[in-house]
């Protein structure tokens, strides 16, 4: 018949618990001094995030307005892609800005809330590089056909196969070259501060 024999000396067991010290709580100063710390990299996140939405604004206009200048409906269907897309930016923005980049308050969650808020700000970054790439394809369209309709030449885009195959060259050239380039502004202009706020955490874990 099988025994269960406990695998360890329950007295050395708790003569280890007994002679451990004690974790001593964090004091609201070093709370406050991380939150002071995280202050920094948050501003100039939500200012880099103010000034994205400033040019999103600008080139909102430009859509809007070649929108009622069209007078296709393709090319006005593009070109409502286009604004939709930018639309969704700045509310992304917004969201960004109000519910993420948020001071997180002086508590003994400081680590917890700031680990988070880098998880989302790369995944967020992420995910508008990988966004972009449906957006890329029809910007490249929107502005070949506006071109053509400047010169009352928009039918030759479904008959000619020299443009068509102008156009998906350009698509093959301009689309990774858009991704890339949109991947570098977003490491200049959030990578920095993201990576500080991670540093800071890592920092937070050593104390």
């Amino acid at each position: 018949m099988a025994t269960t024999e406990p695998t360890f000396d329950i007295n050395d067991l708790w003569k280890n618990l007994s002679s451990e010290q004690p974790r001593q709580p964090i004091s609201n100063e070093t709370l406050m001094y991380w939150q002071h710390r995280s202050n920094d990299p948050l501003d100039k996140l939500r200012k880099n995030i103010k000034i994205n939405s400033a040019y999103t604004v600008i080139f909102l206009l430009a859509w809007t307005f070649l929108f009622f200048y069209a007078e296709h409906f393709w090319l006005r269907f593009l070109l409502g892609i286009m604004v939709a897309g930018h639309i969704a930016g700045l509310l992304y923005n917004r969201w960004l800005l109000r519910d993420v980049l948020i001071t997180p308050p002086a508590d003994t969650l400081i680590r917890e809330r700031l680990t988070h808020l880098c998880y989302r700000m790369m995944q967020g970054l992420k995910s508008i590089e990988y966004v972009a790439l449906f957006f890329y394809p029809v910007s490249i369209t929107s502005g070949f056909c506006l071109a053509l309709a400047s010169e009352n030449k928009l039918d030759l885009i479904g008959t000619d196969p020299v443009l068509q195959g102008i156009l998906v060259g350009a698509m093959v050239v301009l689309t990774p070259a858009c991704y890339y380039l949109t991947r570098w502004l977003n490491k200049l202009a959030f990578g920095k501060e993201v990576m500080r706020l991670q540093a800071l955490v890592q920092s937070f874990e050593n104390e």
